[in-house]
Parts: structure tokens; C-alpha cells; sequence
């Protein structure tokens, strides 16, 4: 018996460490976000990427064509590239929350395909991908396609680390339950104060 339960032992030792390392192994592939239908060229209309993204996929799909994905990033280094990652002119454009453009990128590295490199605070974003030089000419907003662009295919963008979730904000209590708590800390004062003073007195 003592020969089994040290076989079993053993045996659930093993499975667990091969769950974790696959779990480890998990971890450290790319996650990846493909673009549903036909993204956007608009704040309203641009798809949002979930927390834990790095890497995007999709088609331009005709010269006048452009795609725009939102995120939210934690303060740092932001890096977006599509160096090995399509076979057309790429332009990438980044834009703050409300659409002003940050950073816009052709080509990279020798090559038609663009990079960007920027250090962003904590906040909501908008990435921009188009063909060359279909370019966002709205300074009050985005719309591309004034200037077609060149060429069109498939694409995948590269980010240097995962996008980040929307932080939750932080619940603050209500007026009336705040009340209700220090009520409930001076009942407790008070109810200590009385035990106190009924102890008896020993002779």
C-alpha cells in the first residue's frame, strides 16, 4: 500500500507540473486579435481590442480601405510594427482619445512597412493601419480615404507588449451608508463603554 499511495504521489506531482508548465508555455505565446468583418475608420466605429492583445490581423481591403482599433495601454513604452508582417505599403497612425493624431509612420527600417515608438501615459488609445498614402487629413477627428491609397492585402501588427484592461473605478460610498457605518462604530464605542461599567467589583 505504502508502494502505491508513493506511486500516486509521485504521478500527481508530475501532472501538476505539467500543467503548470504548460500554463507557463501559455503565457508566453502571442494573443491575437482578428479583425471581425470590416473595422472602422471612425472614434465611433473602430473595433476595441480586449485586455491581453498583442498582436492584430486583418485586410485592407481596397485602396481607399482603413482600419482603426482601439486599446487601453499602460504607461510605457508603445511599440506597433508591421516589419514582416505584410506585403504592402503600410502606414500606421496613433491617435489620443479623442482622435488627435500622436504618431504617424511610413516606412521602416529600409523597408515599405511602418513602425512606431512611443512613450504613452496610462490612457485609451486608437491605432490606424492604411496603404500608403491613404493618410488621416481630419484634425478634428479621423477620416481616411480623401487619398486613396496604393495598394491593399493583409496584415499583422506586432505590439511590444499586451494591451492593458480598463481600470475599474474605485467605489466610494454612498452619503447614507457612510452614515450608517460610523453609527454602527459609535454603537460599538458606546456598547464597550457600558460592559466596562457593569464588571463587578471585587471585594
Amino acid at each position: 500500500m505504502a508502494t502505491v499511495n508513493v506511486l500516486t504521489n509521485l504521478s500527481l506531482t508530475t501532472v501538476g507540473a505539467a500543467v503548470i508548465a504548460l500554463g507557463a508555455g501559455g503565457t508566453a505565446q502571442a494573443a491575437t486579435y482578428t479583425e471581425l468583418g470590416d473595422a472602422g475608420k471612425t472614434l465611433k466605429t473602430a473595433q476595441n481590442l480586449p485586455r491581453g492583445i498583442n498582436v492584430i490581423k486583418g485586410t485592407i481591403s481596397s485602396k481607399k480601405d482603413a482600419d482603426l482599433f482601439s486599446f487601453f495601454w499602460d504607461s510605457g513604452r508603445f511599440k506597433a510594427t508591421t516589419v514582416d508582417g505584410a506585403s504592402f505599403d503600410t502606414l500606421l497612425e496613433l491617435f489620443d482619445s479623442s482622435g488627435t493624431v500622436i504618431a504617424l509612420k511610413d516606412d521602416s527600417k529600409g523597408t515599405a512597412q511602418s513602425t512606431i515608438n512611443q512613450f504613452l501615459d496610462t490612457g485609451e488609445y486608437f491605432l490606424g493601419i492604411s496603404s500608403f498614402p491613404n493618410f488621416d487629413l481630419d484634425q478634428f477627428g479621423i477620416n481616411y480615404g480623401t487619398i486613396p491609397g496604393l495598394s491593399s492585402g493583409d496584415y499583422s501588427i506586432t505590439l511590444n507588449k499586451k494591451t492593458a484592461s480598463i481600470p475599474k473605478p474605485i467605489s466610494v460610498p454612498e452619503p447614507a451608508s457612510l452614515i450608517g457605518i460610523l453609527g454602527l462604530g459609535a454603537f460599538g464605542i458606546t456598547s464597550v463603554r457600558k460592559r466596562k461599567q457593569q464588571v463587578p467589583v471585587k471585594a
